[in-house]
């Protein structure tokens, strides 16, 4: 697996009350996950909902003949707080059922321009604060 990922702080986000069909008290991020599906959306990308996971949320994002997943997650010792600390995710798993995959080399390249499409998504939004340079 390989991925890029920050954190940053916001108020934006639900991280204070648990929704009544999360798996566990700690799944905060569905709003979060809502609000990135559908920006990416409006450029053109085709996500899939989000998928609750037991530590947040999760998107399914196809991009450039690879599916990525990007999660996003509330930072344990924020739950509460608000403003929040997230934690955004950009990873690429190779397929376990697909013996070729192996001996390909992963996307990095497609990773990187998805995590530079996210981060930009988030800069845009004035309550989306500390959001740190993503390095290549």
């Amino acid at each position: 697996m390989i991925e890029r990922s920050f954190t940053l702080q916001t108020d934006l986000f639900e991280g204070v009350t648990p929704g009544a069909h999360f798996i566990n008290e700690r799944c905060f991020g569905e709003d979060f996950a809502a609000l990135l599906k559908e920006r990416l959306e409006r450029r053109g990308l085709k996500p899939s909902p989000p998928i609750q996971e037991d530590w947040g949320w999760a998107v399914l994002v196809p991009f450039q003949g690879h599916k990525f997943t990007l999660s996003v997650g509330i930072i344990d010792e924020s739950i509460g707080k608000c403003p929040s600390e997230w934690r955004v995710g950009i990873a690429f798993e190779k397929p376990l059922n697909r013996v070729g995959s192996w001996f390909r080399a992963a996307p990095s390249g497609e990773l990187i321009q998805l995590a530079k499409v996210v981060e930009e998504m988030l800069r845009a939004e004035p309550r989306v604060q500390q959001i740190p340079e993503l390095d290549e």
